[in-house]
């Protein structure tokens, strides 16, 4: 398992002094505090993996450190969030979870149901941060689509595609075979309000006739 850095807010000095020595011999960079104002504050100063945080507390509740948290930070930069709770705050936990809280523990818990949700919220966190850096390196090499050409003409096309992209007009787009049509609709699709869901390539050439108005529009039996 690779190690983590994590927050804990809890105002129980002995509980928070438990879960952080449990955590460190996990293997984890530990900061820990009894005051959810640090906490804000210590959030503000520096990254962290995983936030575990308490509700009931003097200052404030965990559910208001997340809710503030969530309105300064984009979601992108916050850690993944834990929520400890008591049986009557569930409600509460379950907000949180609303706001982008990954899990919350009922209180009392075992410190080994902590170390286990603990391992998940890291590999989520790992997941989402290595996600966005391949998005991004995507996006840097893959500037206009693997589209190469510096011609005015060129140029002129790769704006058209960005054009129509914000519309939803259906685009025919003709050229011999090897011009780079595939690449001009994967642009086209990447640049459009349907950027999320998936493209479909479908080989016309290799459906029969009869069968292709069924095989893009699909057919009712008789």
């Amino acid at each position: 398992m690779t190690p983590g850095t994590i927050l804990i807010v809890e105002d129980e000095a002995k509980l928070r002094s438990l879960l952080a020595a449990a955590l460190r011999e996990d293997g984890h960079e530990v900061v820990d505090t009894g005051s959810p104002r640090e906490a804000q504050r210590l959030l503000a100063r520096r990254p962290f993996d995983v936030l575990i945080v308490d509700n009931l507390m003097a200052e404030m509740t965990g559910l208001e450190l997340v809710r503030e948290l969530a309105a300064s930070t984009p979601a992108s930069e916050r850690p993944r969030i834990l929520m400890m709770t008591a049986h009557g705050t569930i409600e509460s936990a379950i907000e949180a979870m609303k706001l982008g809280a990954l899990d919350y523990l009922q209180k009392p818990f075992e410190v080994d149901e902590l170390l286990v949700i603990v391992a998940r919220a890291l590999d989520d966190h790992r997941l989402r941060t290595h996600h966005r850096y391949l998005l991004s390196e995507r996006d840097e090499l893959f500037n206009h689509y693997g589209i190469i050409g510096r011609s005015r003409r060129m140029q002129e096309v790769i704006q058209t595609a960005e054009l129509v992209a914000g519309t939803k007009s259906t685009v025919l787009i003709m050229g011999e075979t090897g011009t780079g049509k595939e690449l001009l609709a994967r642009a086209i699709h990447n640049r459009s309000a349907e950027r999320d869901m998936p493209l479909v390539k479908v080989n016309c050439a290799a459906i029969p006739e009869n069968l292709l108005e069924s095989e893009l529009f699909g057919y009712v039996r008789g």
